[in-house]
């Protein structure tokens, strides 16, 4: 590739990813990913999964370690991934259970969470180097996992938003 010129540490996450131009390939209008980042997410993501949950954990993983900058957008899909990673790894949800949790989430109360210094010590680079044809799961769970606990001095607020969303027994 022409315009290749090494690596750079991603916008988002940190982690070390190739530096790809802006205006390669398809792009993210809110994430705060460089695109050598995105383009190896997309990559890793088109491999097999053992199962939805993996997958979603993959999908809400990533993209709260790619919080970007405050706007409606971000601010939404941050909360709703974080709320993912709440209902999937503190309350044992399957699949099916977090993804109609996160579309009744209270998108009106969601407001910008400043990002932890760190996002945790797991980023794409781990899960698309140690994953084959497929993804390795307990990789992913402790990615998330990680993530999630990178995350938890705004804990307190995402299980105020997760009751809005289930105010019941769910």
């Amino acid at each position: 590739m022409d315009n290749f010129t090494g690596k750079i540490n991603c916008t988002g996450c940190g982690a070390l990813v190739d530096d790809l131009p802006e205006d390669f390939g398809p792009d993210h209008k809110y994430l705060g990913a460089s695109p050598g980042c995105w383009q190896l997410y997309t990559l890793t993501g088109a491999k097999e999964f053992p199962n939805l949950t993996t997958r979603s954990l993959f999908a809400d993983t990533y993209m709260v370690q790619h919080p970007g900058t405050p706007s409606r957008q971000a601010i939404q899909s941050v909360a709703r991934h974080l709320l993912g990673l709440y209902w999937t790894l503190e309350r044992g949800l399957p699949f099916e259970k977090t993804t109609r949790a996160m579309q009744r989430a209270p998108v009106e109360r969601f407001e910008w969470l400043l990002p932890p210094a760190s996002l945790g010590p797991l980023t794409i680079v781990d899960i698309a180097n140690n994953s084959g044809n497929a993804i390795n799961d307990e990789l992913v769970r402790q990615w998330a996992v990680t993530t999630w606990q990178a995350w938890a001095t705004h804990h307190r607020t995402i299980r105020e938003w997760a009751t809005l969303s289930f105010p019941d027994n769910i």
